[in-house]
């Protein structure tokens, strides 16, 4: 029998070593590779993306951040060695899902699920659940029979784009390459009507237009919303994926400093005003597809 074992181990080592032999010379440095070697996480961050990221002075802070910390955590906890997060500013939606999926960049947090984009970067588990609403003057409930033959302001390439250009097709679409120049025109009153993913609308409606109304009730669409990487890179993944379970259930669990960290940004007394109850739900049902962690 020990022969036998001893026999099938070496012809599946051998299997093993001329399949990677072959593999080889088509295998390029993997992102984590890179990240081992220069000890930088190049992470895309993009202004006025509230409650996902947003520039803070130097820096960049949100609730896509907090889960980008976590990550660079386990990166330097698994590496043995420093990573620092490298912000690498963006202004256009597709021009930073371009850099990740060229490799060009390795990770961003805070971007919306959609299966087109799925083709060419992978998503870590989600960290939210967003969906299409609109910022409205009162008396319009955001239905497209209210919509039609309005100027509706989007930021392009959008998930929330691509669901007002289906949906509301008596619409007339405004496209603004960036999050802050679509706020910017609803404040200056450039436009009405501004739909986007609906955290981001509730998290700077207070700034730029305080008498309007998130509507409609129920979204045009749903999206779940988490991070980003290079495709065919499981390492990063995985590991992405850890960090982000890890955040999410000591916050179930109640860890002070993750309940504060979320809840600056989209829990009780933020511009998003979610209660922890909903968001606990939440991450519960998220790490009920893969697995609970257990966490002193």
């Amino acid at each position: 029998m020990l022969r036998r074992f001893a026999f099938f181990s070496a012809l599946s080592s051998t299997a093993i070593c001329l399949g990677m032999g072959a593999l080889q010379p088509a295998l390029a440095q993997t992102v984590l590779d890179r990240i081992s070697s220069t000890g930088r996480l190049n992470t895309l961050v993009m202004d006025g993306d509230l409650p996902y990221t947003t520039k803070q002075g130097t820096s960049y802070a949100g609730l896509g951040m907090e889960f980008v910390q976590e990550i660079q955590k386990e990166l330097t906890e698994y590496l043995g060695k420093p990573v620092t997060m490298t912000p690498q500013p963006i202004n256009a939606v597709e021009e930073g899902i371009a850099a990740i999926a060229s490799g060009q960049v390795d990770l961003a947090c805070g971007v919306a699920f959609s299966w087109g984009r799925s083709m060419f970067v992978d998503y870590t588990v989600p960290f939210a659940l967003s969906g299409t609403r609109l910022l409205t003057p009162a008396g319009n409930d955001g239905t497209p029979a209210a919509l039609s033959g309005k100027t509706i302001g989007v930021v392009q390439n959008t998930v929330a784009a691509k669901a007002m250009e289906k949906s509301v097709p008596g619409a007339k679409l405004q496209s603004f390459e960036s999050p802050t120049a679509a706020l910017s025109a609803l404040k200056e009153g450039k436009i009405n009507f501004l739909a986007g993913d609906s955290l981001w609308l509730l998290a700077n409606q207070g700034a730029v237009d305080p008498a309007g109304k998130a509507a409609p009730t129920v979204p045009y669409n749903r999206s779940a919303v988490g991070c980003i990487v290079p495709e065919n890179n499981s390492a990063l993944l995985n590991l992405s994926n850890l960090a982000i379970a890890r955040l999410m259930q000591a916050y179930i669990n109640d860890d002070p400093k993750a309940l504060t960290r979320i809840n600056q940004w989209v829990g009780p007394g933020s511009k998003v005003n979610l209660s922890q109850n909903v968001i606990k739900t939440y991450f519960a049902n998220v790490l009920l597809t893969t697995a609970i962690l257990a966490l002193p």
